[in-house]
């Protein structure tokens, strides 16, 4: 049995933008899935954010596919670079590049997930198949960005013309569109 394990971005929550309507489809689908609320709201830390995470990974027997959006796309990488647990599919939504720049995109509030550069060619044995989905008028995390950790995984880059952010609820169809290609 494969689980679905979702990491939420800044300032979000599993009660917010696509994940209620991404519950209500993958509960019609029998699928399981955890999404754990991450702490810190404006100022989260990302030790906070992996211990959660590795202790929702420890609680799963079998696969695991992991789906990150917006912040939880660099949260999910700083996860496998620090477990190197093999995992059978990641999903990577709206996410930043490798570049450690990013930490001042919005100040301070999250410098902590960009204190060095990851080791992508490490993380691409991970797992046999990455999908970055990133949208061309993304208003948070230019779609450069996302082309950029794409090609670096050499990830399937799934590209959008008009989906912003991926913040909406009617989004979750687009997510389960592209997670069944993990399965």
């Amino acid at each position: 049995m494969t689980t679905i394990v979702f990491i939420h971005g800044y300032n979000a929550s599993p009660k917010i933008n696509w994940y209620p309507e991404m519950r209500s489809e993958l509960d019609k689908l029998r699928i399981p899935y955890r999404m754990p609320v991450l702490p810190g709201e404006d100022n989260p830390k990302i030790e906070e954010w992996l211990n959660i995470i590795d202790k929702t990974m420890k609680s799963i027997k079998g696969d695991v596919i992991l789906v990150g959006h917006s912040l939880g796309t660099r949260a999910l990488l700083l996860y496998l670079d620090r477990s190197r647990k093999p995992i059978k599919g990641v999903l990577l939504v709206s996410p930043f590049s490798n570049d450690i720049g990013n930490a001042g995109v919005r100040g301070l509030g999250y410098s902590d997930f960009f204190e060095h550069k990851i080791d992508l060619s490490e993380i691409k044995k991970l797992s046999p198949k990455f999908i970055v989905m990133h949208s061309k008028d993304d208003q948070r995390i230019p779609f450069e960005q996302g082309k950029e950790l794409a090609a670096e995984l050499g990830a399937d880059l799934a590209l959008y013309e008009d989906k912003r952010h991926f913040s909406r609820p009617e989004n979750a169809v687009d997510v389960l569109e592209q997670l069944k290609k993990l399965f």
